[in-house]
């Protein structure tokens, strides 16, 4: 477990310095905002694409490896969708309690957190998969029920489509594949630039995200708030685990690519959770939960990695 400890300490110290820049006004927020769409719109895609269209087809896809995340994951959100209502919440409510249990942050916590535990190769592949597995499942089914919640489902989902569908990282994985599935090699310099990019990302991330947390506000941990923290930390990352062993038995699938779905599904919240919440409503305690998960998965975190034997 010191180990694990010392493994993961840098995520924290790189977290830790994104949050100190902010709050101690070294940087302007907008700095961080634009950090995030650089690493969001060119280095994270460029990674993405390098990761598929450099491989064989055979061993990017795992069908094994999408089974078991996508059912984990919506098992969680079901499971966290019954327990809020049983809890009292309203549709909506429960809605956003259950996607903030589901949706893991894979961009800018995920595929750094894996990268340093398994290597960049593992990590890259199971990132990719994860990135289609919440983009045209998760996202789209957690909008929804929000909306339903809300009294308003058709007209809103469809606005949604056409932006999930052009989500630079999901366009970066749709290039690969079909890179991949032409059997073209890469041009050299095109792979060297992409080689040179590929390491940029997963550091400025990790800085991201501690400039995130720093500007949001703690307001009261209620019961909703542990929950979702709970759900997200825990629960999510039991689902998939309990998945992968039912789908995934007797499969090829290595060792380290399971490990890295039970990562990503541990990691914290996606980094817009926030924002969902303000719309539907539940912009304290979404914000506050993304604090709370943040800094409780530095416990979470080595337990999950321990446990399932990294």
């Amino acid at each position: 477990m010191l180990d694990i400890l010392v493994l993961i300490a840098p995520i924290y110290i790189l977290i830790g310095l994104g949050y100190g820049v902010i709050r101690l006004r070294y940087l302007e927020a907008d700095a961080f905002a634009s950090l995030g769409s650089v690493i969001l719109r060119v280095f994270m895609p460029a990674m993405l694409f390098l990761a598929i269209a450099g491989n064989p087809i055979s061993d990017t896809l795992s069908w094994a490896f999408v089974a078991a995340y996508a059912g984990g994951s919506v098992a969680t959100y079901w499971l966290g969708f019954a327990l809020a209502r049983l809890s009292g919440q309203a549709t909506g409510g429960a809605a956003i309690e259950a996607m903030g249990m589901s949706c893991s942050n894979s961009a800018f916590f995920g595929l750094p957190v894996a990268t340093l535990v398994v290597g960049p190769e593992l990590a890259l592949q199971g990132f990719a998969l994860v990135i289609l597995i919440e983009n045209l499942l998760m996202i789209p089914m957690a909008v929804t029920i929000c909306e339903i919640g809300q009294g308003r489902a058709g007209a809103a989902l469809w606005r949604m489509i056409p932006r999930l569908l052009l989500n630079p990282l999901l366009l970066a994985a749709g290039a690969g594949l079909a890179w991949a599935l032409g059997g073209l090699a890469l041009p050299p310099v095109a792979e060297r630039v992409l080689r040179m990019m590929a390491p940029v990302a997963p550091p400025l991330a990790l800085l991201m995200i501690g400039g995130t947390v720093a500007q949001l506000s703690l307001r009261g941990v209620g019961g909703g708030v542990m929950r979702v923290v709970a759900g997200k930390l825990l629960l999510h990352p039991s689902m998939v685990a309990l998945a992968l062993l039912l789908v995934g038995g007797g499969t090829a699938m290595p060792d380290a690519l399971r490990l890295t779905a039970v990562l990503i599904a541990g990691v914290p919240m996606m980094s817009i959770y926030a924002i969902f919440g303000q719309r539907f409503g539940r912009a304290a305690m979404s914000a506050t939960a993304q604090i709370v998960a943040t800094a409780l998965s530095i416990l979470s975190l080595p337990a999950v990695i321990y446990l399932a034997g990294g």
